[in-house]
C-alpha cells in the first residue's frame, strides 16, 4: 500500500488543491470526469459483446473449413502512419459437424493489409457446435480478440476507475469542509 500511496496524491494534499481552485474549475474538472467515465462505459459496452462472443468462439468453439461467399472491402481513411484503412466484411459458408450447412458474415475494422480473397476460396471458420449459427471467420480473428482483451480492462479501469476515484476524493474533501 505504501508504493500505491507515493503513487498517488494524499487526501489532504486533494484537500489543499480543491480549497485554492475555483469552484468553477472544479465544476469544469468535475464534469470533464463524467464525461471521460460515461464514454469510456459507452466504449466498454459497444466493443464487450463482440469480445465475449468471439472470443468465446476462438477458444471454446468448434473450427471448421469455410468457403468464402463473397467480400466486400471499403477504404475508411488512413492509420497514423498514412497507411491506409480498410472495412473488410466476409460472407461465408460451411458444414458443422453434424452436418448441417450455415452461412455467416464478419466484418472486420482497421484492415492495414487487405487479404486476397475471392469467392470460393477456403477460410477458417469457429462456431458454437451448440448453435451453428453462432459463427465466425478466422481472419484477424485472434489479433482482434486478444487487443480487445488488453484494452477493454485497461478503459475501464482508467477511463472509469479513475474518474470514480477522483468522484471519491471530492466528496470526502467536501464533507471535511461542512
Amino acid at each position: 500500500m505504501s508504493h500505491l500511496h507515493r503513487l498517488l496524491i494524499t487526501q489532504s494534499q486533494f484537500d489543499t488543491w480543491a480549497n485554492s481552485t475555483k469552484s468553477r474549475s472544479l465544476y469544469a474538472f468535475g464534469a470533464a470526469m463524467v464525461l471521460l467515465a460515461l464514454c469510456c462505459a459507452a466504449a466498454v459496452a459497444i466493443m464487450g459483446p463482440r469480445l465475449v462472443r468471439e472470443g468465446s468462439l476462438l477458444w471454446f468453439g468448434t473450427r471448421a473449413e469455410g468457403t468464402v461467399r463473397h467480400t466486400k472491402l471499403e477504404d475508411v481513411g488512413k492509420f497514423k502512419d498514412g497507411a491506409p484503412k480498410y472495412r473488410l466484411r466476409i460472407d461465408y459458408r460451411f458444414v458443422a459437424a453434424n452436418g448441417s450447412r450455415h452461412e455467416g458474415s464478419t466484418t472486420r475494422t482497421d484492415v492495414r493489409t487487405p487479404p486476397d480473397l475471392s469467392a470460393g476460396d477456403a477460410i477458417g471458420v469457429y462456431y458454437s457446435s451448440a448453435n451453428p449459427t453462432n459463427s465466425v471467420a478466422e481472419h484477424n480473428l485472434r489479433i482482434d480478440v486478444y487487443a480487445l482483451a488488453l484494452f477493454l480492462p485497461f478503459l475501464g479501469l482508467m477511463g472509469i476507475g479513475w474518474p470514480m476515484f477522483w468522484a471519491w476524493r471530492v466528496s470526502r474533501w467536501r464533507r471535511a469542509a461542512s
